[in-house]
């Protein structure tokens, strides 16, 4: 009888043996896209993930058709930061000019100006809980 209840108790409840936790869906909202041409690139890193020039957690690619651009990612609770620059030219990557100074529109989350460096983790940083969130960034003009 108590193999019974206890077999039974697994199927009222969550799954123990679940190894992922509920995702949430992230909505990024994408302002000032000046040029019609190239592509929007959206970098979402995790905590700690080498921000803001390292791998990114997941990366989206999305064509600059618009002056506001949005794309969603799936994600579990965390803390998380966005990069993104707009490739104006095509070429796969963020053109800079001398000291590392971008040529390209880019924007962080949080909508951060960095003044003489890249910015930190923490400069970016937003949480997200089990409900949908819906962050806006606007790039930075040239």
């Amino acid at each position: 009888m108590l193999f019974l209840l206890s077999t039974l108790s697994l199927f009222l409840t969550d799954d123990p043996y679940s190894s992922s936790p509920p995702k949430t869906n992230l909505k990024v909202d994408i302002h000032n896209v000046a040029q019609k041409k190239g592509a929007v690139y959206v970098a979402l890193f995790r905590s700690g993930k080498d921000f803001p020039t390292g791998k990114p957690t997941e990366g989206k690619k999305i064509d600059a058709t618009h002056s506001q651009l949005q794309t969603t990612f799936s994600v579990e609770p965390g803390e998380y930061a966005i990069a993104i620059f707009h490739d104006e030219n095509g070429n796969g990557k963020m053109d800079k000019k001398l000291f590392g100074i971008p040529k390209e529109p880019y924007g962080f989350s949080n909508n951060f100006r960095p003044k003489m460096s890249a910015p930190k983790f923490s400069d970016c940083q937003f949480s997200v809980d089990h409900d949908e969130k819906k962050i806006s960034i606007t790039l930075n003009g040239f």
